[in-house]
């Protein structure tokens, strides 16, 4: 009976999947799983030890004597923690060597939970002409430090040029990359107005190198007094929706 609900759980436990972290997960779906194996070498040997089950013995395990199954038993108990831990220490030791944002509090990696009304953490708003390339890198890097982040890239996501603003909600941050341009493009300004509606929380990037398409922030502040004047209430645009 123990063996059963041990691996109904192991099982529940790989398909529920119920821990936020995957070393947490893992270590979980191991340590049962020896449990499992206890249980089930356990009845072997309680069988191999029984006059009644003599036979049966050798059937099961190829071995004719309880001596012989217990000595089985416990080379592959032994070999299976071994295995286990082997695999726990290059785990770790891969784990470190990655390179990782951690936290101060626990020197631990984010939980990069999200919301049931969000898909993505992120959504970077930019000109294409100015700051493509830079927001392309910044996403990458983000990936390589944090692998489980999820960020609204236009390259990757964009399908629907009508719904920038159902876009901008499915993203729990704003992210906003400044340079020449930004502010003069009226679908930027679209992701914007959305972002402030929504009331989500912004991250902005300034790009300075006018080599690569920066500029000053009073030249760009100059810019959006210009340009951020139109309208941006409720049906200004079809998918807009509001806060």
């Amino acid at each position: 009976v123990a063996s059963v609900v041990s691996a109904l759980f192991l099982t529940a436990l790989a398909l529920v999947k119920p821990f936020k972290r995957f070393d947490d997960f893992y270590l979980a779906c191991t340590a049962n799983l020896l449990l499992t194996c206890c249980f089930v070498l356990g009845t072997v040997v309680q069988i191999c030890e029984s006059a009644a089950y003599e036979d049966m013995c050798d059937t099961l395990v190829g071995f004719p004597s309880a001596r012989g199954a217990s000595s089985f038993v416990i080379v592959l108990t032994v070999t299976t923690i071994a295995v286990s831990l082997v695999l726990v220490v290059f785990k770790a030791i891969g784990a470190l060597r990655a390179p990782t944002i951690r936290l101060l509090s626990n020197r631990r990696a984010p939980v990069m939970d999200l919301s049931k009304k969000c898909h993505f953490h992120g959504f970077i708003s930019h000109i294409w002409s100015t700051g493509q390339d830079q927001t392309h890198t910044i996403v990458r890097q983000m990936k390589l430090v944090m692998p489980d982040v999820r960020i609204w890239l236009d390259v990757d996501c964009l399908e629907n040029l009508g719904a920038l603003e159902e876009s901008v909600g499915d993203a729990t941050t704003f992210l906003v990359f400044l340079s020449v341009g930004y502010f003069k493009s009226r679908n930027c300004r679209r992701e914007l107005y959305a972002g402030l509606a929504l009331d989500r929380p912004f991250i902005p990037i300034h790009e300075a190198d006018v080599e690569k398409g920066g500029a000053a922030l009073e030249v760009l502040k100059a810019e959006c007094r210009a340009h951020c004047v139109d309208d941006a209430g409720l049906g200004t645009y079809p998918s807009y929706s509001g806060p």
